[in-house]
């Protein structure tokens, strides 16, 4: 049982991938609860999936139009049946190749029927490199 959900949930990562690539905001909001949160690597607070839909709009049409994520497979720290820790690395890369910007992802994620929905989002960028 426990292996058949890590399964469903590295889906729902792979899923969402998909969705922000194609840059289908409402599509990525609904990878939410109804009451999920993401607080954005700069400390940008949004709650519910109105808000997610917009904020997404806004990251994938405007201020990185064309960018791909990629996300590791991560980890998983089941805490309940109906709940989970997802973790992994991401990199955004822009369209033309030249930019990418590493991070880290934590989500914590809660069973919505058969799906695994995230219920908070927190993901951050690492510090530019020096030369």
């Amino acid at each position: 049982m426990a292996q058949d959900e890590l399964q469903t949930i590295y889906k729902e990562i792979e899923a969402f991938k998909e969705a922000w690539n194609k840059g289908d905001a409402k599509a990525a909001a609904l990878f939410f609860t109804e009451d999920g949160t993401r607080v954005g690597v700069s400390g940008d607070i949004q709650r519910g999936r109105a808000e997610l839909e917009s904020a997404y709009d806004q990251l994938l049409h405007q201020t990185m139009p064309g960018a791909v994520v990629s996300l590791e497979r991560g980890t998983i720290r089941m805490l309940t049946p109906e709940f989970a820790i997802w973790q992994g690395g991401l990199e955004i890369t822009s369209p033309d190749g030249e930019r990418v910007l590493r991070g880290y992802v934590v989500q914590v994620m809660r069973k919505v029927g058969r799906r695994w929905l995230v219920l908070e989002a927190h993901p951050k960028f690492y510090p530019p490199t020096v030369s």
